[in-house]
């Protein structure tokens, strides 16, 4: 009976042992597991909240956003709305003004501008020369065409001259060498001293032409010549 012993008593050992083994897993799972709902049943947030909580806290919320962050006005809009406004009737009221000022201003009628008159020199200091009939002074010849004063109105014979006595009478006058024409300039002086004298208005022949002075004196006598020119008017 002592020799069975060893045999039933180690399957018996053995068989607690396993017992208490899987007793110890088992405890120790249970206690994981524990935990674990424990940790989980802590971070679950509930499905639903409070009726009453979420319609305050939300009632609140919106009350503290609408006083932090108000909506902001489209300002930049309006100020360029109102300026531009504003420039426009700046505008109307300027036309406006110029309307009235053009119906108020006179017309002001054209103003022509003419020209100076014009000179041209025939020459100068000469005599004396003494003839009853008219004599052609070469001394102030000149050839002009009047193509080159366009626009001119008419033209005029002044001479600087005198007799050496005053008595009788001295004339000048302009003469058309190429047509052997007189040209109707004549000028008078019957003193002894220098005084320029105007002839009437008179117009070139047309094209390029020779001119030159022509001078008489009655019964001769003597004359001075210290300048003469042609005056061109425009």
């Amino acid at each position: 009976m002592i020799k069975l012993l060893p045999f039933v008593l180690i399957p018996i050992i053995m068989l607690s042992g396993l017992m208490c083994w899987r007793y110890l897993t088992n405890q120790q799972a249970l206690s994981a597991s524990q935990t674990i709902q424990q940790e989980t049943t802590l971070n679950e947030v509930p499905k639903t909240l409070p009726a009453v909580g979420t319609e305050a806290n939300t009632a609140s919320l919106q009350d503290t956003t609408t006083q932090a962050s108000p909506v902001p006005r489209n300002t930049g809009s309006t100020v360029s709305d109102s300026r531009i406004k504003d420039v426009e009737s700046a505008i109307t009221n300027l036309r406006a003004r110029v309307s009235a000022l053009e119906k108020a201003t006179p017309s002001v009628p054209a103003v022509t501008t003419s020209k100076y008159p014009l000179y041209i020199p025939l020459g100068s200091g000469g005599g004396p020369w003494g003839n009853a009939d008219w004599y052609k002074l070469d001394e102030y010849m000149v050839t002009l065409n009047s193509e080159d004063y366009a626009g001119y109105s008419s033209m005029q014979l002044e001479v600087n001259f005198r007799l050496a006595e005053p008595t009788g009478k001295g004339s000048v006058r302009l003469y058309n060498v190429t047509d052997q024409a007189a040209v109707s300039s004549q000028v008078d002086n019957s003193t002894a001293t220098f005084s320029t004298q105007t002839s009437g208005t008179f117009k070139l022949a047309s094209g390029q032409k020779t001119y030159t002075l022509q001078m008489k004196s009655t019964e001769a006598r003597s004359l001075f010549i210290q300048s003469a020119r042609i005056k061109v008017n425009f």
